[in-house]
């Protein structure tokens, strides 16, 4: 096989990061838990529990639904390590950019019994350098966008209540990057796509008055991926690397996430860890429909990550609650496989939330935060030698919605929850 071949595809395979969860997770599903750092498992009231736990549906208190739009802005820069591949001292940087992920949730309760559903982006990455850096036969841009809808059923035997459901995973590719011709360049451009499902599983417990514990558990999703390769190249080479179809495969991984909630007054404490499974992520493999083009396989060796996250919120008055939390990430991709394709970095993150009532039965929830992505270096011999380190900023809005009767039952309490009028407990 040709030169032109390997560097055509060699490392232009399935291994995207996005730089603010570790692998390709996006962990933040509801505007109300992004601003107390994330945690979310052991909370109820918040519609958000349709992705965070859906057995805290079972709570008797009728319809409730929310939507929550973020903004993240990723930026990583790349400092080469070898003065012979790239000036040491002429890092490079992503490209500004905005994403926006999305998270939609419904849900319903009467007596003992719930259903929800959520629809959302899960998972995702983006990663675009600038054109002509000195990395682009590593990497010009990466794109994944993983679109969730999950339907599941609760149901509640006193103060334990139990979750099932199932989900459908849309996934869409889109990578492309530089050729080295030695005397000119050229591009390869893939963009795969495909659909899979998998099956979930939870528990809520309120244990005590005060305190409230819960577990999920979300199953891998094994997708097979099909689309298109585009190719730009020299008309010498051209009968190596024509246009054709290709595919792939690009499994999800296994989720288990517990978390534990104490609420007291108008005050209220919650924290989450979370399992994600990456090692599905073992290597990658693209297969090419014309014969003349060699299929490429690439290893990964991603390792299981963990997530810590941790958030406290203080209700100000009849209509705020203000809270704020803070988490680490561990990364997934090891110094072996990291690369520009894959700047997968651990990182610590920031947090800031409010929620603002405009009435009984609506809210307004907002989110600030930063994540610090902590450097890392590449030592693997497939990935051009370089350390890599950034931060992303991130935003969110949300608007919740819920029968008014519930703000009557919260009113009964001798001190209303600081997660608001929306939330009631089940007895």
């Amino acid at each position: 096989m040709s030169r032109v071949h390997v560097l055509a595809v060699a490392a232009a395979l399935l291994s995207p990061s996005l730089v603010w969860a570790a692998g390709s997770e996006l962990q933040d599903q509801s505007v109300l838990a992004a601003g107390a750092g994330g945690a979310g498992v052991a909370r109820q009231g918040d519609p958000g529990v349709v992705w965070y736990n859906p057995a805290a549906l079972a709570d008797g208190n009728g319809f409730r639904g929310g939507v929550s739009a973020f903004l993240a802005i990723p930026h990583i820069n790349a400092s080469a390590t070898d003065a012979r591949y790239a000036p040491t001292d002429q890092p490079a940087s992503t490209n500004w950019g905005v994403a926006t992920p999305f998270a939609a949730h419904l849900g319903w309760s009467g007596g003992r019994f719930g259903t929800g559903l959520y629809v959302g982006t899960p998972f995702g990455a983006s990663v675009s350098w600038p054109n002509g850096w000195w990395g682009q036969y590593d990497a010009v841009s990466t794109s994944l966008t993983v679109v969730r809808a999950a339907p599941s059923f609760a149901v509640r035997f006193g103060r334990v209540r139990l979750g099932a459901g199932l989900h459908v995973d849309w996934a869409n590719l889109d990578l492309q990057r530089a050729l080295d011709f030695v005397d000119t360049s050229g591009t390869t451009h893939l963009t795969l796509s495909g659909a899979s499902a998998g099956g979930d599983a939870s528990i809520f417990v309120e244990a005590s008055e005060t305190v409230s514990l819960g577990l999920t558990y979300q199953s891998r999703t094994a997708i097979h991926l099909d689309g298109n390769a585009h190719f730009q190249v020299p008309a010498e080479f051209a009968g190596k690397a024509p246009d054709q179809r290709a595919s792939s495969d690009l499994t999800l991984p296994d989720r288990v996430a517990l978390g534990v909630g104490w609420t007291r007054g108008r005050t209220a404490v919650f924290a989450d860890a979370t399992l994600t499974v990456w090692t599905v992520a073992d290597a990658q493999r693209i297969h090419f429909s014309n014969p003349s083009t060699a299929d490429v396989t690439q290893e990964q060796h991603w390792a299981p990550s963990f997530s810590i996250h941790a958030g406290v919120e203080r209700r100000v008055n009849a209509r705020m609650i203000l809270r704020g939390g803070a988490y680490y990430d561990h990364q997934a991709a090891p110094a072996d496989t990291l690369s520009a394709t894959s700047p997968d970095m651990s990182r610590i993150g920031l947090t800031l939330g409010s929620t603002l009532y405009a009435g009984r039965a609506v809210a307004i929830d907002s989110s600030l935060g930063i994540a610090f992505l902590l450097p890392r270096t590449a030592t693997g011999n497939d990935a051009i030698p370089a350390s890599y380190s950034g931060f992303a900023l991130f935003g969110g809005l949300a608007f919740r919605a819920a029968q008014p009767h519930e703000a009557t039952v919260v009113r009964r309490e001798p001190a209303p929850s600081p997660q608001g009028p929306l939330v009631a407990t089940a007895r």
